[in-house]
C-alpha cells in the first residue's frame, strides 16, 4: 500500500439527512427516491465498465491505465472518486461528477463537491490520505459562484485551481472542449455547470429543425425545454423546507441560474422568428 498522486472528487447531496427525517411525516421524498438518488452518485458499474472498455468521454486522449485508475466509494448521500493524473483522468472524474449533479439536478436534488489533485489510497473501498481529507474538508467551504463575501457552501461542485490549471495546459483538444462544455469558470472560480445544457440542447434542435424549414417543430422544441425548465424549477422547490433559511439560500442559486437559462429559450424565440422571415417554409408549414 501507498499513496498516489491522483484526481480526488468529494461530493456530496444537499439536505439528504433532512429528507430521511421527513420520510415518515410526509416528505417530499419517498425512501425509494432517496435510494434511486444516492445511485446517481455512481456504482460498482462505473468501475466496471471503465476496466472493460476504458473511458467513453475523449478516448484518445492521453492516459496511464487502460481505466484511469478509477475508484469510487458511496456511502449513503455522498461519493468519493479518484482517478490517475493524465488528461484523460482528468476529464473522466469531471464528466462522472457532472453526470451526478445533471441527474439529480432532474430529480429536484441540489448538490456540492469539490474536485482537487492529492494524494490518496483508494482501491477496493478503502480510501485513506491527505487529499480525501482536504477534498472533504473543502466541500463545506465551496464559494462558487458566491453572491455576497459571506457567502459559502454554494450548491455547486468547484475545481481547484490545479485541477482546472491543468485542464488548460494538457494539450488535449477534445479534453478542453468538453471540460468547456461540463464546466463554468469566472475571474476566481470554476464549477461543474448543468444548467446550460437545457439551452444548447434546444439550439441544436432548431438548427437540426431549420435545415428540414420545419419552424413549428423548431418552436415546439423551445417551448418542450421550456415548460421542462419549468418543471425542474417546481421540483427544486418542493424539495426545499421554506423554513429553512440557509436550504432557501441554497436554492437561489439554482434559481437564478435557470431564470438565465430561461431568458436564452427567449432568445431562441426570436432567433426562430427571425430565421422564419428569412428562411420560407414547405407548403403547408406556417
Amino acid at each position: 500500500m501507498q499513496l498516489t498522486n491522483k484526481f480526488i472528487a468529494f461530493v456530496d447531496i444537499l439536505g439528504f439527512s433532512s429528507a430521511v427525517e421527513r420520510i415518515d411525516n410526509g416528505g417530499s421524498l419517498s425512501l425509494e427516491a432517496l435510494a434511486e438518488a444516492t445511485r446517481l452518485l455512481g456504482s460498482d458499474d462505473d468501475i466496471k465498465a471503465l476496466r472493460a472498455h476504458g473511458p467513453s468521454i475523449c478516448p484518445s486522449a492521453s492516459r496511464v491505465q487502460h481505466d484511469v485508475d478509477f475508484q469510487l466509494s458511496q456511502v449513503s448521500d455522498c461519493v468519493v472518486i479518484s482517478t490517475e493524473v493524465s488528461p484523460s483522468g482528468a476529464i473522466t472524474i469531471i464528466e462522472h461528477c457532472w453526470r451526478a449533479v445533471f441527474g439529480l439536478l432532474r430529480k429536484g436534488l441540489m448538490c456540492r463537491g469539490h474536485i482537487r489533485q492529492g494524494r490518496i489510497y483508494h482501491r477496493d473501498g478503502v480510501l485513506i490520505g491527505p487529499g480525501y481529507q482536504e477534498a472533504a474538508s473543502r466541500e463545506k467551504a465551496v464559494a462558487a459562484f458566491k453572491r455576497d463575501a459571506d457567502d459559502r457552501g454554494t450548491p455547486f461542485v468547484e475545481l481547484d485551481t490545479a485541477v482546472r490549471d491543468y485542464v488548460a495546459s494538457c494539450g488535449d483538444q477534445c479534453v478542453v472542449t468538453m471540460y468547456e462544455r461540463m464546466v463554468k469558470e469566472d475571474e476566481e472560480v470554476a464549477a461543474i455547470f448543468p444548467f446550460k445544457r437545457f439551452g444548447k440542447l434546444a439550439g441544436f434542435s432548431i438548427e437540426a429543425q431549420f435545415q428540414d424549414l420545419d419552424r413549428n417543430r423548431a418552436r415546439a422544441s423551445v417551448e418542450g425545454a421550456r415548460q421542462r425548465l419549468l418543471s425542474l424549477r417546481s421540483e427544486l422547490r418542493r424539495h426545499v423546507d421554506p423554513a429553512n433559511t440557509r436550504a432557501v439560500r441554497k436554492l437561489e442559486h439554482y434559481e437564478l441560474a435557470l431564470e438565465d437559462e430561461l431568458r436564452t429559450f427567449d432568445d431562441l424565440d426570436e432567433m426562430i422568428e427571425v430565421l422564419a422571415q428569412k428562411v420560407p417554409g414547405p407548403p403547408g408549414k406556417a
